[in-house]
C-alpha cells in the first residue's frame, strides 16, 4: 500500500502543472497585396523575461513574424537585415514579461487530499495570467515609439482541477494572442 501512495503522490505532482508556454495560434493572411507602408520590418531584439526562455523564443519570434506578415503593414517582415539591399527599414525590440498564479480553493478540494484521495471530484482551481509586451518601434535607427501592453486573463475549472490543464493553457494562449492583436494595431495607428 505505501509505494501505491507514493505513486500517487508523484502522479499528483507531475498532472497539475500548466505549461506556460502557449504560443498564439498562427492568423489568417490578411491583404498583403496592400500594404500600410513600404518600408520592411526587421525583428530586432526579443527577449522573453523568463527561466525556460531559450526553449520557445525562437517559436515565439516566428509567430509574430507570422502575425505581423499577415496584418498587411509592412512589405516585409524579416528577423535580420542585409544591410546591402535596404537603406531605409523599420525595426521593433520586443520584451515580453508574463505572470502565471493558480490557487485552490480548498474548502471544496480538501476531499481530494484526505480522505478520498484523488477520487474526489470537486478540485477547485482558479487561475490569472498577464501578459506584458513592451516594444520599442526605430525607423532608420531612429527611435520612433516605445509602449507597453498589457493583457489579463483568468479562468476556473471546478470538477477535477488538479488534472485538467486544458482550459488554463488556451487562456494563456487567448491571452497572448489579444496581446500581440493588440500590439500590430497599435503600431498600425503609428505608422
Amino acid at each position: 500500500m505505501r509505494p501505491f501512495s507514493y505513486y500517487l503522490l508523484i502522479l499528483f505532482f507531475l498532472q497539475c502543472s500548466v505549461d506556460l508556454r502557449q504560443v498564439p495560434p498562427p492568423s489568417p493572411n490578411g491583404n498583403t497585396n496592400r500594404t500600410q507602408t513600404n518600408l520592411p520590418l526587421v525583428i530586432g531584439k526579443f527577449e522573453i523575461l523568463s527561466a525556460d526562455r531559450g526553449v520557445y523564443t525562437d517559436a515565439w519570434r516566428m509567430a509574430f513574424k507570422g502575425h505581423l506578415t499577415s496584418s498587411g503593414l509592412f512589405s516585409n517582415v524579416d528577423t535580420e537585415l542585409d544591410p546591402k539591399t535596404t537603406s531605409d527599414f523599420y525595426t521593433i525590440d520586443i520584451e515580453m514579461k508574463s505572470y502565471y498564479e493558480d490557487r485552490y480553493n480548498w474548502w471544496f478540494t480538501f476531499p481530494a487530499l484526505w480522505p478520498a484521495t484523488m477520487i474526489w471530484p470537486i478540485q477547485y482551481r482558479l487561475a490569472e495570467y498577464t501578459v506584458d509586451f513592451k516594444y520599442k518601434l526605430y525607423k532608420n535607427k531612429t527611435f520612433v515609439k516605445e509602449e507597453t501592453i498589457s493583457k489579463k486573463g483568468n479562468t476556473s475549472e471546478f470538477l477535477y482541477g488538479f488534472f485538467r490543464v486544458r482550459n488554463f493553457q488556451r487562456m494563456i494562449e487567448e491571452t497572448n494572442l489579444e496581446a500581440v492583436r493588440t500590439c500590430i494595431q497599435n503600431l498600425s495607428d503609428s505608422l
